[in-house]
Formats: C-alpha cells, sequence, structure tokens
C-alpha cells in the first residue's frame, strides 16, 4: 500500500451537482494545465457511468427533451452549450460574458440564465494607461473576486427551448441569483442581497415576467438564500433565518403558502436540526457543490439536508410531520430525487473522498453506483478516525472532536492539533484531503468543534459571540487534554498547532497564552480586530457580530485590541510558520505582516511564506501547485521541530 502524498490530489476526483434524470459533474485536477476540471456523466438506465462532455470545464447539466443543456468554459468564460444525447453533436448558443445560474422551468419549456458585464479588473492587472478606480460603497471588494465597481450590471435572460430563440428579460446594477421557475415559466423566485455597516440581508422575491411586477416574499429582513416551489406551484419552501443573531445564526426552514401569503417556520420545534446552508462540513476537497439543500418530493412531501453534530442528515416532511430518512457518518456533498422512493447521493466519510449511491429511503437501502476513486483508494493507506466528547469546563456543552491515527504502528505519534475556521464552521465525517496526508506522514491529527461551531444549536453556535479567545480557547484545550489522557499513544512532548482564518486567530492566540506546542503553522489569520475591521471585505459587520459591539462603540478600541492576538505577541515562544495568500481580501495580509514582525522582535524562531495570486480560500480551491506547495511547507516545518 503506497502512502498519500501531497501531489496526489491530481489523482482523486469529487461528484456535485446531482439532478433527478442522473446526470452529475465529476470534478478534478489537471496538474499539467494547474487548473480544475470538471466533466459532465450520465447515469444511464443500467446504472452505468458514461461521460457525456469533453469540454476540460462543464457544469450546471439540464436535460430537456433529447438534448443536454450545459454551461462550459470558453476562452476562460463560461457559455451557454446545447447537446443532442442522439448524436452527442453541441452547439455554442451564447457568446458574449460569462453565463451563470442556468436553471428551467418547471415545464421544460425555458431555460433562464444570468450574465454579468463588468467594468474594473478584479485584481492586481498592470496597464500602461491605468485608470483611477472610484469608491463610494462600503462594499467595495470581495475576497475570491477583487475589486468591485457601481457599474457593473446582470442581464436575465430566457431561452425557448422549442424556437431556440434567447430574449433578454431584465437588466440591473443590483445582483440577484435566479432560485427556482414555475410551471408556466411567467413566474421566478430570486434573491438579492443588500448590505449595510450594520449586517447583509438576503431577501426572496418572486418577478411575474409578463408584466416583471416584483413581490417580496420574506416581508421581514433576514438571510433566506434558497426557495423552491412545489410541483404544482401552490407552496414555497425556503431556507433562511431572521437575522437575530447576525453570521452565528442557524437557517431554519420555512413552507411559504402562496394564496394566504404566510411564511410559516417548519423547524423551529426541532432543536436538533440545523438545515444546511451553502457548504457543509469544513473540508478542503469538494468543488462545485450545487448548494441546493431542499427538494419536493410530490405537491405535499419534501427532502431536506441538515447537518448535526459534525455529519449530514435528511429529512421527509409533509407541513409540520418531518421524519429522520438518513444519519450515516457522512457527509452528503450534493443530492437529487431519482424515483418516488429513491434519492441520488455523492457522499463522503473520513476514508472515503466520494461515492455515489442510490438511497431507497422507505426500505432503508443503499446500492453503491460509482466510486470515481475506487483504484486509488485500493494502492493507498487511508488513516482512521476516533470520534470522542467531552463535557466544558463551564458543564454547559458537550465538546466533540475527532483523532486521526497514522496506520504505521508506533509507542508515540506527534500530534497536530489543527482548528477550523468560521467560527462557524464544523468538523464532521467527511474526507479532508490535508488530514489524511499529514497523517500518512506520521501525524496524529485531533479536529475539535468549540463552542461557536455550527451543528451544535442555535444556543451552541451563538456562544462565541462577545468571547473569542475565552470559552472557545477553553474548549479546545478540554478537548486536547481529554484526547492526551484517552489515547496513550499521542506524544505530549511533540505537541504542534496549526489553523486558518478563526484558526488562524486561535493558533495564534493559543501560542500567545501557552507554551505547550513545539511548533505553530498559523494562516491566513485574523491578529489585529482593529485593523481588520477596516480592511477586511467583511471586516465592519463580522467584528460587529463576532465581538458583540463595534470598533467605535463606547470602550470598542480597547475590547477590540484585548481580543486580538497581537496584543499578547510578546508572550509568544512557539517557532512559528505563516502562511497567507497575497491576494487574501477577507484576512488581509498586513494581518500576518504584523504577526511576523511582533515575533521576530520576540527573537523566536519564525518565517512567513506568501502565496502569490491566491485568495483566502487557496488551501480549498486556490492553485493547484500551491495547494501542494502549501501542503509541504506545513510538512516540513513541523518535521523540522520533531524531538
Amino acid at each position: 500500500m503506497q502512502k498519500i502524498n501531497s501531489e496526489d490530489i491530481y489523482n482523486l476526483f469529487s461528484l456535485t451537482q446531482l439532478n433527478s434524470d442522473g446526470f452529475f459533474v465529476k470534478n478534478g485536477i489537471n496538474k499539467i494545465e494547474n487548473n480544475y476540471t470538471a466533466k459532465i456523466f450520465h447515469l444511464n438506465s443500467n446504472f452505468n457511468v458514461e461521460q457525456c462532455t469533453n469540454e476540460n470545464f462543464s457544469t450546471n447539466p439540464i436535460k430537456l427533451g433529447n438534448s443536454l443543456y450545459y454551461l462550459a468554459s470558453i476562452d476562460s468564460k463560461m457559455q451557454l452549450i446545447k447537446m443532442s444525447l442522439n448524436n452527442a453533436c453541441s452547439k455554442q448558443l451564447t457568446f458574449g460574458d460569462t453565463v451563470s445560474n442556468l436553471i428551467s422551468s418547471k415545464n421544460n419549456k425555458k431555460l433562464f440564465f444570468k450574465t454579468t458585464k463588468r467594468f474594473t479588473v478584479p485584481k492586481f492587472s498592470v496597464n500602461k494607461f491605468p485608470k483611477t478606480r472610484y469608491i463610494n460603497k462600503l462594499d467595495n471588494r470581495s475576497d475570491g473576486f477583487g475589486w468591485k465597481d457601481n457599474q457593473t450590471l446582470y442581464y436575465l435572460y430566457a431561452l425557448d427551448v422549442q424556437t431556440g430563440k434567447i430574449n433578454l428579460l431584465k437588466s440591473t446594477y443590483q445582483n440577484f441569483k435566479i432560485l427556482d421557475i414555475d410551471n408556466t415559466g411567467e413566474h421566478i423566485l430570486f434573491s438579492e442581497s443588500v448590505f449595510s455597516n450594520e449586517k447583509s440581508i438576503s431577501r426572496i422575491y418572486e418577478i411575474n415576467l409578463i408584466n416583471m411586477e416584483k413581490s417580496l416574499i420574506t416581508t421581514s429582513d433576514g438571510n433566506f438564500n434558497e426557495a423552491v416551489y412545489s410541483p404544482d406551484c401552490k407552496s414555497i419552501l425556503l431556507v433562511g433565518n431572521y437575522n437575530t443573531y447576525g453570521s452565528s445564526n442557524v437557517f431554519s426552514l420555512y413552507l411559504f403558502n402562496s394564496f394566504e401569503k404566510k411564511l410559516i417556520n417548519l423547524t423551529k420545534n426541532l432543536f436538533d436540526i440545523e438545515p444546511s446552508y451553502n457548504g457543509g462540513l469544513a473540508t478542503d476537497f469538494v468543488q462545485n457543490r450545487s448548494n441546493n439543500g431542499v427538494k419536493w418530493l410530490n405537491n405535499q412531501q419534501y427532502i431536506f439536508h441538515a447537518t448535526h453534530h459534525g455529519r449530514s442528515q435528511l429529512y421527509l416532511g409533509q407541513n409540520n410531520d418531518i421524519q429522520k430518512i438518513y444519519d450515516d457518518k457522512t457527509e452528503i456533498y450534493d443530492f437529487s430525487i431519482l424515483y418516488t422512493n429513491k434519492l441520488l447521493l455523492s457522499v463522503s466519510s473520513q476514508k472515503i473522498p466520494s461515492q455515489l449511491i442510490i438511497f431507497d429511503f422507505c426500505n432503508n437501502i443503499q446500492q453503491l453506483i460509482y466510486d470515481p476513486n475506487k483504484q486509488f483508494t485500493l494502492n493507498h493507506e487511508f488513516c482512521s478516525s476516533y470520534k470522542f466528547s467531552t463535557i466544558s469546563k463551564d458543564n454547559l456543552f458537550n465538546i466533540n472532536g475527532w483523532l486521526l491515527l497514522p496506520n504505521q504502528k508506533r509507542d508515540k505519534y506527534p500530534t497536530i492539533l489543527y482548528i477550523h475556521g468560521g467560527p462557524h464552521e464544523t468538523y464532521g465525517e467527511s474526507f479532508f484531503y490535508e488530514f489524511q496526508f499529514l497523517a500518512n506522514h506520521g501525524y496524529a491529527i485531533l479536529f475539535i468543534n468549540p463552542r461557536g461551531s455550527s451543528s451544535y444549536g442555535q444556543a451552541f453556535e451563538k456562544a462565541s459571540v462577545g468571547r473569542v479567545g475565552k470559552e472557545d480557547f477553553a474548549d479546545i484545550m478540554s478537548g486536547l487534554d481529554y484526547a492526551l489522557n484517552k489515547f496513550k499513544h499521542l506524544d505530549q512532548n511533540n505537541l504542534f498547532i496549526a489553523g486558518g482564518s478563526y484558526g488562524g486567530f486561535m493558533s495564534s492566540w493559543i501560542i500567545s497564552h501557552t507554551d505547550r506546542f513545539k511548533a505553530a503553522i498559523v494562516q491566513r489569520p485574523i491578529v489585529d480586530w482593529h485593523s481588520f475591521y477596516g480592511t477586511s471585505d467583511i471586516g465592519v459587520r463580522f467584528s460587529k457580530n463576532e465581538l458583540g459591539l463595534d470598533l467605535y462603540d463606547k470602550y470598542g478600541l480597547n475590547f477590540y485590541w484585548n481580543r486580538s492576538p497581537l496584543k499578547y505577541v510578546h508572550n509568544i515562544h512557539t517557532p512559528t510558520r505563516i502562511q497567507h495568500g497575497e491576494w487574501d481580501m477577507r484576512c488581509p495580509v498586513n494581518q500576518s505582516e504584523a504577526l511576523f514582525q511582533g515575533i521576530k522582535c520576540n527573537n523566536v524562531e519564525s518565517d512567513y511564506i506568501r502565496y502569490p495570486q491566491s485568495f483566502h480560500g487557496f488551501s480549498r480551491n486556490g492553485l493547484p501547485n500551491l495547494r501542494v506547495t502549501r501542503m509541504n511547507d506545513i510538512c516540513e516545518w513541523f518535521n523540522i521541530h520533531l524531538n
């Protein structure tokens, strides 16, 4: 059996964007081109898997009649393609700005999509005659994209499937996302986001495409980001919240009756359910999720995805009657309804990168259909994980954690405590490539969900607000102490710590408050809340939401400084490597610059690696060669500091 190495990421695939016609996207990485690939596949009536597209990057498959419509990257822009399923001949239908958000009407007669025209170059280009950039809005940048402008135009188009004619329906300066189309193709559900220095708000609207009248579905301001018509279009299911707790707000499932115009919370009394939105568990592997967590089974019944204590669940509901139908130790990347009682699932677990299964939820039977990583799995070692739970020091919460142990038999394993981002992300039962790589190289990986993590309910998630560096710090250290006591093979003399984003904040906070660790790797951190407030693309709202007060409130400046690891940098004696993407707009590089200078002034061993052309999430979706380099840099630093 071979060890998993950093470059094996080029040999693994994830499956996403499943639909009810059996089409899905197989995601991978091209080492030679140093980019990501996505190809559309189909599960035929014999449950055999067939490749449909040959473009290097094709997504969003929709079958209408004998044709497959999808988006493909043509000259670095996503364009709409039509392919005959009879002879596999394809035709490009759009040729202008990038196409996104492809959705069909329920009667399959129309396709809707969005295009975007931008006038500002997003990030760090060089021109012979540069122009100034005029800014008059608080939200003028976005991590993963770059600079935004006030002139960006968004267009809504409809394609008549029968005639092939494309019509422009709407142009606007307000960004929007198409969510669903009714069965006539005449009404559309879409979301719009608005921002203030207090909070972000996402509203759901319905627009009548005949008279272009727009009506608000979510009449109270909150964050609603998913909406889908029932087959008869008499009801709408929505996922969202009313923004009561800002960025720590749990999402709920709502039902909207189109005739009574009432919005009913279906999950408010189900305290163990947190409907997932836009993500899932903290992982570094999966690409191109659809992020559609709720689907109608018929006019009365629906199925929705939830995360609970670090794993995926599926629920079958009818009005307020909701029953759990799936609760394995897995993460569901995507799912679709295949037949009346069968679902198509793309699932992952600690030792399974991605598999396609058919789930008969009436009889609770699962059938493995396709494993794109079967040969790789047969030839490589995957390390096993062990879940544990301990009580918090204040006896308020159970704190969950996992330990990933190397397969090599040793008396003691050097141990890396790894802290997730967010703080409202969550670790769990999903494949984490970096963890498997490090475990294959002899390190035990300890990962813990402190208070503030999602998937444990509202009280747990909001418990870190205004208290970062306090009880969350205690939860992590309690989890560490419990694991060291329970798992006797962990080497207390070779403890290491790492984390990115909030995990970067917490790892730098911990090494400024204890000397227990032999070495640390701090990745894209927040170390100074004051400077973060004014330089991050989310700084104003996020800081206020997480710290519980605004920088300019009374005592705000002192509070921000007291919660900043930079204040305590003189206490850091731990050898520290800092990693940061140079294009990071979420936690800008000035955070790492300041931390590095402070540690160096202590005469403590430290270095600082800047990764070019890399945004905040580059460990998950950045340039592949830099992802490989980053993992090797982590392993190198810890190897240097082993006893």
